[in-house]
């Protein structure tokens, strides 16, 4: 019996071993025993980091030439001149007064007047990928602003909901990072300073409770449960900041050593040679060492018992302009951008490279487009657009209460990319759309518009150049090709 509970020891001890050891990256042995990776919630990881890792994303992004093109090329991707929207209700006149007013509150959308509602997107894309997220807060206006759609957009940073506003309300609610929550978990209010924290410490700022459904909070959850946003470049923060800093100091060696061409040393056989000039014997004072200025051309002769050493300039040493390239590359990589969109250089990459590496690029885009972008935001606003302008006898709607999701029906079209090569694109969509795999009403809203509008203004090009042709009586002769 003793032998048996011995072995079924031993066997139970040899299956614990194998489970501990089935993942390598679960060891605990010499390879791993210097792995920290502490076991902690979303928020407890962020949290806590997230105001160094805010300032140092936005330092970097003020100072460091690599990780601000990286940045902005994002950025510039992800909204171009805009994502504008495309009205596919159901009700044919309500769509055309959507588009009537649209462009009209798109000029009047910021309530502090600097841009318009494009440009208000570019400026939170932008303050998401670099401190993490940014608030948009709706703000009402009264008739007297005469304002055909009633309500404008402020943009607000991060700073204005307090990190460290954590706590749970007599009504059972909890605030978490500013952010309330009712006992559901259902997002109910958002907590922010009316003055942003560092511009103007000194004054008393309390934070006060805004309805969540008057905010949007612009930022990637990459937790489930995560209630803020970090910045993009936070993986290539320290990198950048050191290669910055190395690239700095080369320069700076380079600069003090560029005006000493070489040293010329003197050889002496006697103990007190060196207080002589070996020329005219006379001797030699304690000032300062002088220097020989040659002109270009200048050849120099020693005298005897004199030899020049020349140093080696601009030798960086072998392997330099690789470490630079493999440094940028990480770089790029943690600023989520392609490598020649940040350091611009274009000498090893060809067409074909070119697209396998933008094809990638573009797909990770369009998520950050369709996820964030267009649903966190112009999903809202749109729907805030409408709402005001049913509200506002801009727009009828018979029965909207009914039929809202109909009405709020739109398609959101993002700035289209630029072919990479026009001629065998355009082709490869004139072939999808022979065999069906695409619509024209799809590649219309790739240039924003609809193709209904699109053939409308053709066949009015057309009659018009038919009716110039008649007035000139040029029907029937020849144009040279022009159409």
């Amino acid at each position: 019996m003793n032998i048996f509970n011995k072995l079924s020891s031993a066997v139970r001890a040899g299956m614990k071993s194998f489970r501990s050891q089935a993942y390598e990256g679960a060891t605990h042995g010499n390879r791993g025993r210097n792995w920290i990776a502490p076991n902690i919630g979303p928020n407890g990881a962020l949290n806590s980091s997230l105001q160094t890792l805010r300032n140092r994303s936005r330092q970097a992004y003020r100072n460091n030439p690599w990780l601000e093109r990286g940045l902005e090329k994002n950025v510039t991707n992800e909204v171009g001149i805009g994502i504008t929207p495309i009205f596919i209700s159901d009700n044919t006149e309500f769509n055309a007064a959507c588009e009537k007013w649209w462009p009209e509150w798109v000029a009047s959308s910021d309530a502090e007047g600097a841009l318009n509602f494009y440009g208000q997107l570019v400026q939170a894309v932008r303050a998401r990928r670099v401190s993490g997220e940014c608030f948009i807060r709706r703000r009402l206006r009264p008739a007297s602003w005469g304002l055909a759609i009633p309500f404008q957009l402020q943009i607000i940073e991060a700073d204005h909901v307090p990190l460290d506003l954590n706590e749970r309300r007599v009504n059972g609610n909890r605030i978490i990072a500013g952010k309330e929550f009712n006992k559901r978990g259902k997002l109910v209010a958002y907590w922010m300073f009316p003055e942003h924290p560092q511009d103007n410490p000194q004054s008393i700022n309390r934070a006060i409770r805004i309805p969540a459904n008057e905010v949007i909070h612009h930022y990637l959850p990459l937790r489930p449960g995560q209630v803020r946003g970090e910045p993009d470049i936070v993986q290539a923060l320290l990198r950048a900041k050191h290669y910055d800093s190395y690239e700095d100091a080369e320069l700076v060696r380079k600069e003090t050593r560029a005006p000493f061409t070489g040293f010329l040393q003197k050889e002496y056989t006697a103990e007190d040679d060196w207080k002589f000039d070996p020329l005219t014997g006379e001797p030699v004072g304690d000032g300062d060492v002088p220097e020989i200025n040659a002109e270009p051309g200048t050849i120099i002769t020693g005298t005897l018992g004199e030899s020049l050493t020349l140093f080696d300039g601009d030798n960086t040493g072998q392997g330099y302009s690789d470490y630079q390239r493999q440094q940028l590359l990480a770089i790029a990589a943690g600023a989520k951008s392609l490598d020649v969109l940040v350091s611009g250089d274009w000498s090893k990459i060809n067409d074909r490279i070119y697209r396998a590496q933008v094809g990638e690029y573009r797909r990770e885009i369009q998520m950050a487009q369709e996820h964030l972008c267009i649903h966190q935001i112009c999903e809202r606003v749109g729907r805030w657009f409408t709402d005001f302008g049913v509200l506002n006898n801009k727009l009828s709607a018979p029965n909207y209460s009914a039929n809202i999701e109909d009405y709020n029906s739109r398609d959101w079209s993002p700035h289209r990319w630029p072919h990479i090569h026009p001629t065998q694109d355009i082709a490869a969509i004139r072939s999808e759309l022979e065999l069906d795999l695409t619509s024209l009403e799809a590649e219309a809203a790739k240039r924003s518009k609809k193709a209904s509008i699109i053939q409308r203004e053709n066949v009015k090009a057309r009659a018009r150049k038919r009716d110039l042709e008649a007035e000139f009586d040029l029907t029937g002769e020849e144009t040279d090709g022009v159409v």
